[in-house]
């Protein structure tokens, strides 16, 4: 069977299985609702590796393609969070998001763009792959902020995926200052993705300095979260829809 099909079919598989586990979350039958998100997790996993070798040579930078990536981060940092807190049926409310991550991959193009020689470099992938992982922290930050304006005060450890998230997009901040200077022989250029990155860590950086003020509570960090993840939604689909019509090899 050719990669690509491979792929495919374990993306839907993935979108199956976390569908179980949402129905076993709404039953509350959490040992189910487990079980199926371990399982859709591992098909995740192996669709991802799969787009790797998806046109026959190994490309990284398909791996970590942002439609795709995000939701396998999402469900990620969540069995993460599964180990290192005993809420399960709170933690596991994230199969929501991942499942509507899910959805829009499955209407997304699914061939690769052809490599160029400014992602010949490993500050490429390695940028995605912060970039990626900080923009999931920031969803799951603002999903257990929506968890905890609607009474679920143990959910305020979304606070929690706000930093970390910000620490993992400074880091890409600088991982991709360097591909740029390798690829474009610049630090920063003055163009629109560049700025959009720019905002988003102002944004949040703003964030960070406003939770020392007393009078900056849960209740405003939480809906500060939400502004906040409303502008990397729109700032990152905004560029994924417009990529939607570059030429692409495999489908």
């Amino acid at each position: 069977m050719p990669l690509s099909t491979v792929s495919v079919t374990c993306l839907y598989l993935a979108t199956g299985s976390y569908m179980w586990s949402f129905v076993s979350f709404t039953l509350r039958r959490e040992r189910m609702t487990e079980i199926c998100f371990f399982g859709g997790f591992l098909f995740h996993t192996i669709s991802q590796i799969s787009r790797g070798c998806f046109i026959g040579i190994f490309t990284p930078n398909a791996i970590f393609e942002g439609v795709f990536f995000l939701p396998w981060c999402l469900a990620f940092l969540t069995i993460c969070l599964r180990f290192i807190k005993n809420k399960t049926h709170l933690i596991y409310s994230a199969v929501i998001p991942i499942l509507l991550f899910l959805l829009v991959a499955l209407l997304y193009p699914k061939g690769i763009v052809p490599p160029s020689p400014q992602v010949q470099t490993v500050f490429s992938p390695l940028f995605f792959v912060f970039e990626v992982l900080a923009h999931a922290c920031f969803c799951l930050a603002a999903w257990f902020s929506i968890c905890y304006l609607y009474h679920r005060k143990d959910a305020a450890f979304f606070d929690s995926f706000v930093i970390w998230g910000f620490i993992l997009y400074s880091i890409a901040q600088v991982v991709g200052a360097i591909w740029c200077y390798l690829g474009w022989a610049s630090l920063f250029n003055w163009s629109e993705r560049h700025l959009q990155s720019a905002s988003i860590w102002c944004f949040y950086a703003a964030y960070i300095h406003l939770r020392f003020l007393s009078s900056f509570d849960m209740k405003k960090k939480a809906w500060f979260s939400l502004a906040a993840f409303a502008l990397v939604l729109f700032f990152s689909y905004l560029s994924h829809f417009r990529e939607m019509n570059m030429p692409r090899l495999g489908g």
